[in-house]
């Protein structure tokens, strides 16, 4: 029994518990949206449904080049539940860098060619969270990568084991927290892991709108 005490879970699954133990209260409120823990794991699991049709498989990267907002948690929370790790961009701040816009992934085309695949997610994302939406059974490790940290140019610079970002959970935590838009999202999901409510700050907002 000894060889079990290893065993961290991943980050997608801890708020699949949240989910469970307090699926009414509020996960993440901006932008005229609220969504409660419930809902977005539901909605998340949509995502993580159309990336994996999509082509998008275990150990995948995907680039996230969007405002933050609600329904950008989901799609970071979807990524990682189909088995994947998400590079977080800022749509407005990285406005100069080449990288598709939206959520897209590589994919190879040839023996020495690859390609981004833009995924659109937006009707998936405007769905209302169906309640017959489970969780995946697509098993992540701890040692998997969760999340890429960009350099300046958008090139991945640091690589996010879900291990360390589970490690915030039970970490001294007020009942509301704001999403910073730090560049691997460890402050929304350590909100989120502790069953906080998150806000999305007036500023990201108001860069989403511009």
């Amino acid at each position: 029994m000894g060889g079990n005490h290893s065993v961290v879970m991943a980050v997608h699954r801890v708020i699949e518990a949240r989910a469970v133990s307090q699926g009414q209260t509020i996960a993440i409120v901006g932008d005229g949206l609220t969504l409660s823990y419930r809902e977005l794991n539901q909605r998340a699991n949509a995502v993580a449904r159309q990336l994996i049709a999509s082509g998008f498989r275990r150990g995948s990267v995907a680039t996230v080049r969007m405002p933050r907002s609600p329904m950008t948690a989901v799609v970071l929370l979807g990524v990682l539940k189909a088995g994947g790790s998400f590079l977080l961009l800022d749509e407005e701040q990285d406005a100069d860098l080449a990288w598709p816009r939206g959520l897209s992934f590589a994919e190879s085309v040839g023996p020495d060619e690859v390609r981004y695949r833009t995924i659109d997610v937006t009707a998936t994302l405007q769905q209302q969270a169906a309640s017959s939406s489970a969780n995946l059974p697509i098993l992540s490790r701890g040692s998997d990568v969760a999340c890429v940290i960009p350099d300046r140019d958008g090139a991945p610079l640091v690589l996010v084991p879900h291990a360390t970002i589970t490690a915030l959970e039970g970490k001294p935590m007020p009942r509301f927290a704001e999403w910073s838009g730090e560049a691997g999202a460890l402050d929304l999901w350590m909100a989120l892991m502790n069953g906080a409510t998150v806000t999305v700050p007036r500023a990201a907002l108001q860069r989403a709108a511009a």
